[in-house]
């Protein structure tokens, strides 16, 4: 984790132990054709007991630094069996059944920016160095993708990647990317705490209802969340 990172607090105040995971607020991926579902990663899982009794709660860290991300499958694999873990140890490496890569990008603003966009190699698989590209989303990055057969599955997928505590580089939020085009990807750092159990870098079925929502858009860099006995969450944002 750099120095600049969220936290993540969460205790739980129902009677049973509990898993919970986190993942991020679906990204927008606009200026392309129909690019199939977006897909959502878990982005950390762990279990606790009552709060009041053990004193114990899980703290989820997470890198604010935005990551362009792309993952290619060896062979066909639909999203329930997606696994979007890049890597755990923050360096491009092959992972079974795929191999991945990532890049720390900044976001187009309304001045431009030196560094949002990177082109995306595929034999071998790579992402090039960010550089200034003009025409990508204010508030978003950009990744320039080859020529592809995405048919009859997708094999590539391409979005925005999040760092764990753990040194885990997982695609957050993330598309089959149309072939020749730039794909646009504008994230938002809000992240949802919610009850149940997902591996980390497991795909989940994007649902905000009956989560807590930690919005580090408004300049908190650390939420506590409490699951309460009645089965509902609230999330309070600190400095």
């Amino acid at each position: 984790m750099t120095s600049s990172s969220y936290q993540i607090i969460v205790r739980n105040f129902s009677q049973t132990t509990q898993y919970f995971y986190v993942f991020q607020k679906q990204a927008a991926f606009p200026l392309l054709p129909s690019h199939g579902p977006i897909l959502s990663g878990s982005l950390g899982c762990q279990s606790i007991g009552n709060y009041a009794s053990s004193g114990a709660q899980i703290n989820f860290g997470l890198d604010s630094q935005v990551y362009a991300g792309a993952l290619s499958t060896k062979q066909a694999a639909s999203p329930s069996q997606l696994i979007a873990l890049l890597s755990l140890n923050a360096a491009t490496l092959s992972v079974v059944g795929s191999s991945s890569a990532f890049r720390p990008v900044t976001l187009t603003t309304v001045d431009g920016s030196p560094d949002n966009c990177t082109t995306l190699t595929l034999d071998p698989l790579g992402l090039s160095a960010p550089a200034n590209q003009a025409g990508v989303a204010i508030g978003g990055f950009g990744i320039n993708v080859p020529s592809y057969t995405p048919l009859p599955r997708p094999e590539l997928y391409c979005g925005v990647v999040a760092l764990n505590d753990n040194q885990a580089i997982i695609l957050s939020s993330f598309v089959a990317p149309f072939p020749n085009a730039v794909m646009n990807c504008i994230p938002k750092q809000i992240f949802f705490v919610k009850m149940g159990y997902q591996p980390v870098g497991s795909t989940v079925t994007y649902d905000e209802s009956n989560s807590a929502c930690c919005d580090f858009t408004i300049g908190y860099a650390i939420y506590t969340v409490t699951y309460k006995a009645d089965g509902t969450f609230s999330a309070t944002g600190g400095p």
